[in-house]
């Protein structure tokens, strides 16, 4: 098995905390092990933590009258399920994977007496909803208001921010199902945004080349 102080390092948001602050996380880590399609958590089910996943896809969804809504869909490693952790409260959404999946278990109490004793921790925890509420109020404008060229530029711009670079990783797949497009219509955008000179696309990669004309047209 990876070791979990070398895969916490992995993640930004915690890259510079010192060993001892490792340490602690991994010291009450539970590794779990889930199977494609195994829903980890729903909406009737109280916060007793938050998860890290090291392993896998897992998306977030909402779900009423036989519909699913796809908000998000976690690649390794991030964090999910903290905002509930921190009041208790019922998770607000679905998440299941979609991919056989290993995945950190965080449990709430142990978090919150960490973070009493070391608030650096906490801090980051913080600026991981940060980032989660902006992205969010930008996906929510873009699914009620936005075209199919605006929904695909809105969404590059916003996982450019996220890994604070312009060259990252893409998923046409995770695109389509987060912006409720078909695979199709997202190729055919993308091909539009690379022939205009705006992006360029090899493989799964893809470099912004005019970011002011991205967010123009994201507006």
């Amino acid at each position: 098995m990876e070791d979990l102080i070398r895969f916490l390092r992995q993640i930004p948001l915690l890259s510079e905390l010192s060993e001892e602050q490792l340490t602690r996380i991994k010291e009450i880590s539970i590794v779990r092990s889930y199977t494609k399609g195994t829903v980890i958590f729903n909406p009737s089910q109280k916060a007793e933590g938050f998860y890290i996943l090291k392993k896998g896809k897992v998306k977030i969804y909402k779900s009423g009258r036989g519909k699913e809504q796809i908000i998000r869909i976690f690649s390794r490693p991030t964090f999910f399920g903290e905002a509930a952790s921190f009041t208790g409260e019922n998770f607000p959404a679905w998440a299941e994977t979609i991919e056989d999946s290993e995945i950190l278990f965080i449990p709430r109490m142990e978090f919150l007496e960490l973070m009493k004793r070391d608030p650096e921790i906490g801090m980051r925890l913080l600026a991981v909803m940060a980032q989660r509420l902006i992205y969010l109020t930008g996906l929510i404008e873009s699914l009620s208001l936005k075209d199919a060229l605006s929904k695909v530029s809105s969404y590059i711009l916003r996982n450019s921010k996220e890994v604070d670079n312009d060259e990252f990783k893409f998923s046409t797949n995770i695109a389509a199902m987060e912006l409720g497009l078909t695979k199709e219509t997202v190729s055919r955008m993308l091909s539009k945004l690379k022939s205009m000179g705006i992006i360029e696309k090899n493989g799964n990669l893809i470099r912004i080349k005019n970011k002011n004309a991205l967010l123009e047209l994201s507006e």
